[in-house]
This record gives structure tokens, C-alpha cells and sequence, in this order.
């Protein structure tokens, strides 16, 4: 009986919470499909109902998403409990998934996820820098997305990878304004429905996920339980007023992974930040960066911590990081915050792989540059879009 009343209040909700998407705008902002990318611009406004419903139109109708399949029906109807108590935001816009997909209550679909080119984790060297440290005292976080150019399939070998997009061939720069929850600007791969790479919301919190590849164990959670991977990031930025709220709100959230284990670093505009991360056993990680410029690449600073580290990929960007801050007595300009990861982008032919993004956010003025690697995987010759400016309107 519970379980139909239950059932009965998602069908209602799902018929009766639609609005309208107020404001709508898509542009192509860079690249062709002759390139490593085409990048779109989005703004949305309106409730979360609906704000669901088109990205899923256009996973599906762009992008010709095809929703996962969970062991049963009711994997999802544990999840969607779990949401509409913890993460009413993200349960809104799943309704308007299922409504896209034109899918009953309670099928054995995941409406909480709109898959665009599928991946694997990403590696990524992210700096974020306090008011304090910067010239013009604005709070800025600066990162380097690094990921092969290769599609899923031929990382993966599941299926023949010619002639398929690369895994990163889509990604968006989303305004969204939703009825309930933050407004944000985030850039988004992989997910429309409800990831984000990378962001800042209008309360000036900015958060950034980096694949935790030196961790031993890379298994977490069970799925259909929680937040996975890239939902950290928008919940964040759906929920979060300050530093401070997102250590709370993070602090016993139910995680499972895809893919690979990821971390996370979060910041505000007043400076305060930390690097959230999830152990092998479980237990929830919070790194302070006490006011200071914060720096994480790719392994456990709970578990290798920052200093007297071993060589390999992640210390050693790590440790490249820190040398570029120590050149620096004083604050940094903004110019040295987009300057300094310049050191550690990974260059276009390496082993097929490269910065794909780099992104200077600044959580005073709500804004992002970001420059964007167009060079496909057989050019020998990196092309990259000029830095590309976008702010969040009130």
C-alpha cells in the first residue's frame, strides 16, 4: 500500500509541477564536426521540471541519448526516493527526463542521468587561488581538463571506435536558472541531466572534480543510491551558499562510482576552500586550504598528503604547481592564475591526449574564460579556440 501511494505522489508531482522554460538560447560558440569539438552555449531558465525536460530533448534528439538500464525497476525507485528527500532539484528534473522519454513510473530506466558521448574518468591539475592571494582580491579557481581525444569505444575496445565522436566532442557552457536551487555557470561533458566538470554558482561557490587515479581501491557505493561521480559537482553548485554549507552538505552523502573515483575541490568568494574526498573504506575526507592557494592533481591528498612525495604523473605536477607558487613572493595577478597551469596542460600529441579545456573562474565577478582544444587526435599540430568570456546574469 505504501509503496503505491508512493508511486502515486511521483506520477502526480511529474503531472502537475510543469511550468515553462522562460528563457532558452543554444549557440554553437566553437569548432565543426570536422574538429576535436563543437562547443555550445546554453541558457536556460525556468523550473526544474522543464529545465529536465529539454536537456533531455536534446540528449536525445542531438545527441541520440539512450538512457541506461538498472537491474530492476525498483533500484530506480530507490533512487528517486533518495533524491526527492536529499536532492529535490535533481528529483524535479529527472521527472522532466521521464516525461521526455515519454517512460511510466517507476521503469527500469535511469532518468537521472542523460548520457552525451559517454567517458571514462578524467585527469586534471586544478589551482584554487583566495581573494587574498590574488592582485585585484577576487577569489579564482584555474583548471586544466585533461583527457584522451578517443572516443569511448576505443578506450574502452567495446566496439569499433571509427567514425564515433570523441568521448569530450560535445561539451556545453550552461547557464542555468532554475526555479529552485542556485543559478549557476558550469562547463558539462557526458551528462546533460545532471553533471557538471566544472562551475560556479551565483552565491560565488566554485567546484571542480578531478579523477583520483592513485587511490588503491577505486570502487564505491552501490549504484542507484546517492550522488555518483559528476553529480557531486552540480549538487554542489545546485545547494551550496558558502564552503562551509558544502562541507555539511557533503558530509555523509551516499557515493558510488561508473567509472573511477573522483575528488573535489570547492571553494567561495571569501576564500575558504577545501579538497573533498571518499576513502576506500568509505569514510568522507575534508582537506582545509586554510586560506591559502589550494592545489590538487590526480592522487589521495588524504592519503599521500602534499609534501615529500613520490615521482610519477600526478606527484610531479603536483610538485610543479608548488614550485610555480613559491616563484611568486606576494599575490598573483589574474594573469598568473590563467598563466601558472600552463605548466603542467598536457600537450596536443601526447598519447593522443590534452588539456581539452582550461578554465579561470572568478567568483566575484560570477564570470569564466575558458579556451578550448580543437585539434583532432590525428593532427600533430595543437589548434586551440582563443579564451572564451562568459558571465552569469542576475
Amino acid at each position: 500500500m505504501r509503496r503505491t501511494v508512493l508511486g502515486l505522489g511521483i506520477c502526480l508531482l511529474g503531472a502537475t509541477a510543469f511550468g515553462q522554460v522562460t528563457q532558452f538560447s543554444d549557440q554553437t560558440i566553437a569548432g565543426t564536426p570536422k574538429d576535436l569539438m563543437v562547443v555550445r552555449h546554453l541558457v536556460i531558465r525556468g523550473d526544474n521540471v522543464s529545465i529536465g525536460k529539454k536537456l533531455a530533448q536534446i540528449g536525445r534528439e542531438r545527441h541520440h541519448s539512450e538512457l541506461f538500464k538498472l537491474p530492476s525497476p525498483a533500484v530506480g525507485t530507490e533512487q528517486m526516493n533518495w533524491m526527492r528527500a536529499n536532492y529535490p532539484e535533481r528529483y524535479a528534473r529527472a521527472l522532466g527526463v521521464r516525461t521526455a522519454y515519454g517512460l511510466p513510473p517507476h521503469s527500469n530506466y535511469d532518468i537521472t542521468f542523460v548520457p552525451i558521448d559517454m567517458s571514462l574518468k578524467p585527469a586534471c591539475s586544478v589551482v584554487f587561488y583566495p581573494g587574498s592571494s590574488v592582485t585585484n582580491g577576487h577569489a579564482m579557481l584555474s583548471r586544466n581538463y585533461d583527457f584522451p581525444k578517443a572516443s569511448y569505444a576505443q578506450i574502452t575496445g567495446q566496439g569499433k571506435g571509427a567514425g564515433v565522436r570523441s568521448m569530450t566532442g560535445d561539451p556545453y557552457v550552461i547557464e542555468m536558472h532554475p526555479d529552485k536551487g542556485f543559478a549557476s555557470l558550469f562547463l558539462c561533458a557526458y551528462d546533460l541531466e545532471g553533471a557538471a566538470i566544472d562551475g560556479v554558482n551565483a552565491k560565488g561557490v566554485t567546484v571542480a572534480l578531478l579523477s583520483d587515479d592513485m587511490t588503491k581501491d577505486h570502487k564505491r557505493g552501490r549504484p542507484g543510491y546517492g550522488l555518483c561521480e559528476a553529480d557531486v559537482t552540480r549538487f554542489v553548485l545546485d545547494k551550496c551558499a558558502n564552503a562551509k554549507e558544502a562541507r555539511r552538505l557533503l558530509k555523509d552523502i551516499p557515493y558510488f562510482t561508473f567509472f573511477g573515483v573522483c575528488h573535489y575541490i570547492i571553494g567561495d568568494a571569501s576564500g575558504d576552500s577545501f579538497v573533498f574526498e571518499i576513502g576506500p573504506d568509505g569514510k568522507h575526507y575534508v582537506i582545509d586550504g586554510k586560506g591559502a592557494p589550494q592545489i590538487v592533481t590526480n592522487h589521495s591528498i588524504a592519503e599521500y598528503g602534499t609534501k615529500n612525495l613520490p615521482r610519477g604523473d600526478s606527484f610531479d605536477r603536483y610538485k610543479r604547481l608548488q614550485q610555480e607558487e613559491a616563484k611568486r613572493k606576494g599575490k598573483v595577478t589574474p594573469l598568473e592564475v590563467k598563466e601558472i597551469n600552463s605548466c603542467v596542460a598536457v600537450p596536443a600529441n601526447y598519447m593522443v591526449s590534452a588539456t581539452l579545456w582550461h578554465a579561470v573562474y572568478d567568483l566575484k565577478d560570477l564570470s569564466l574564460k575558458v579556451s578550448f582544444c580543437l585539434s583532432r587526435a590525428d593532427e600533430a599540430k595543437e589548434r586551440r579556440t582563443p579564451y572564451l568570456q562568459f558571465k552569469l546574469k542576475s
